[in-house]
């Protein structure tokens, strides 16, 4: 590296030149920690607003409607779900309150947002109730002190997963928590959950006892083993496990066999044999699936339902049952033009919303395809009970309209 009196520092070799972009790297990361620092301060300051004011979005000044109104614009202008908006509020919130010192070091730059909520989760049990006798909130105050204290040095050095154990073991010196008792808290978060992995597969999760999983994993194993010993088979031992798994939680060959309905799109030039249809078999609201795969839905159902589609934009025109009132097959009309709830943003899906009448059957709506949409519950009930306005356009999508003079804007077509 050679020094020049006017232009300073100035790059010879290449461990020079990676040094500065290195050094770069690490001056854009600070600049990033103290930018999302501070838009979660503002998150939680924007919440703290619509508590302290509810009627900016409610007529009866419900303080919990308000905070759920301001979440839903805030997660609409900032394009992530509602549960990071609460999450960013929650680590902000709890942060500046009982860490001060950690909570510094991001609005320096010097923490990650991530690593601040690392360090609030790990603090979770020092909360105080709000019910708590002075003394009580004395020691828990002061065991925050602690943790706060040696947070804000950790995240100097620390990695996020060095950081979780150090902070937590910290904690749990503080609580005199035990195994078990860290078992048995664990325990009420058992949960199944499913994600999508593209190209027609998805993950399906279950959080269980270890013991309960291992011996889970041990059978399908074993049953694999068996299974693998016919070489016309083909499948590997991982592929047996996943179909066994499959099999076994759908109950194929038993009486109590799943007989949940499931929205699938089958285009008719698909079924024809035609090399390359005009669109894609899908899960109506998720991924679309292979041929191979549609053709089998199709054949293995016990009965379908025609749905007459526009063969150039694939958008459905009619179904084989028109009625008046609210009926099944109005549903699943609705199901299968949305996919999702119709509100912009939202991705929860519409075999599970409740359908709303664009103009409200107490104002005269009427209940036919053309006035109704469906809203996920969460929706619905913001609908009916805030001042946010949800206005459908032409293509029976809805737009969010905030008292704040926000309106939401729809993705580009796909």
């Amino acid at each position: 590296m050679v020094i020049d009196e006017e232009l300073g520092l100035i790059p010879q070799t290449a461990g020079d030149v990676l040094g500065v972009l290195l050094d770069d790297v690490t001056c854009s990361e600070v600049d990033a920690n103290r930018s999302a620092a501070r838009q979660a301060q503002r998150v939680a300051e924007a919440v703290q607003f619509a508590r302290r004011h509810p009627e900016i979005y409610t007529i009866d000044a419900d303080v919990q409607m308000a905070e759920r109104s301001v979440v839903l614009e805030l997660s609409l202008r900032l394009r992530i779900s509602q549960e990071r908006v609460r999450e960013l509020c929650v680590v902000a919130e709890t942060a500046a309150r009982d860490l001060p010192l950690l909570w510094q070091r991001a609005r320096d730059g010097f923490a990650s947002m991530h690593n601040v909520g690392v360090v609030v989760t790990a603090a979770g049990p020092l909360a105080c109730p709000a019910d708590a006798p002075q003394p009580v909130r004395d020691a828990l105050a002061a065991a925050l002190s602690r943790v706060d204290e040696a947070a804000q040095e950790w995240v100097l050095t620390c990695s996020s997963a060095v950081l979780r154990q150090r902070a937590k073991k910290l904690v749990d010196r503080i609580t005199g928590d035990t195994a078990a008792r860290r078992h048995t808290r664990a325990m009420s978060d058992r949960h199944v959950s499913v994600s999508p992995a593209g190209d027609g597969m998805s993950w399906i999760t279950a959080l269980l006892p270890t013991h309960e999983a291992v011996a889970v994993m041990q059978r399908l194993t074993a049953t694999a083993k068996h299974t693998q010993k016919d070489k016309r088979d083909g499948r590997t031992r991982n592929q047996i496990r996943a179909d066994l798994f499959s099999g076994w939680l759908r109950g194929v060959g038993t009486p109590t066999a799943v007989k949940t309905k499931l929205f699938v799109t089958v285009p008719v030039q698909l079924l024809a044999g035609e090399p390359v249809p005009v669109e894609q078999a899908s899960i109506v609201g998720g991924d679309s699936i292979d041929p191979l795969t549609a053709k089998q839905l199709f054949l293995d159902a016990r009965g379908f339902r025609r749905v007459i589609t526009d063969p150039l934009k694939g958008v459905i025109i009619d179904m084989d049952r028109r009625t008046y009132r609210p009926t099944r097959a109005q549903r699943d009309w609705l199901t299968l033009h949305h996919g999702t709830c119709s509100r912009d943003g939202c991705t929860r899906l519409a075999l599970d919303a409740d359908l709303d009448h664009d103009r409200p059957w107490a104002r005269g709506g009427t209940t036919d395809l053309t006035q109704l949409r469906p809203l996920c519950p969460r929706d619905h009930t913001m609908r009916h009970r805030t001042r946010i306005r949800y206005r459908t356009r032409p293509d029976r999508s809805v737009q969010a309209i905030t008292p704040t003079g926000y309106i939401s804007t729809a993705p580009p077509p796909f």
